[in-house]
């Protein structure tokens, strides 16, 4: 198990905490954020899409080394 910290805009995580509350009630936004981190990784596209910007970020960081 991995514990970790993102940083997201206010009004994200606020509407994205409302829509958890009210689709699954309680304290659900961890289980759900699992959920969609396993679906992205099981979609194809989304897979190649994340695989792309991390090569773009790599060479954005040697860039700027």
């Amino acid at each position: 198990m991995v514990k970790t910290t993102i940083d997201l805009d206010d009004d994200v995580w606020k509407k994205f905490s409302i829509k958890v509350i009210e689709d699954f009630g309680g304290r659900k936004k961890n289980d759900v954020i699992e959920g969609l981190v396993e679906m992205f990784l099981k979609d194809e596209k989304l897979s190649e899409a994340l695989d792309i910007w991390l090569q773009k970020e790599r060479a954005r960081n040697k860039a700027h080394e």
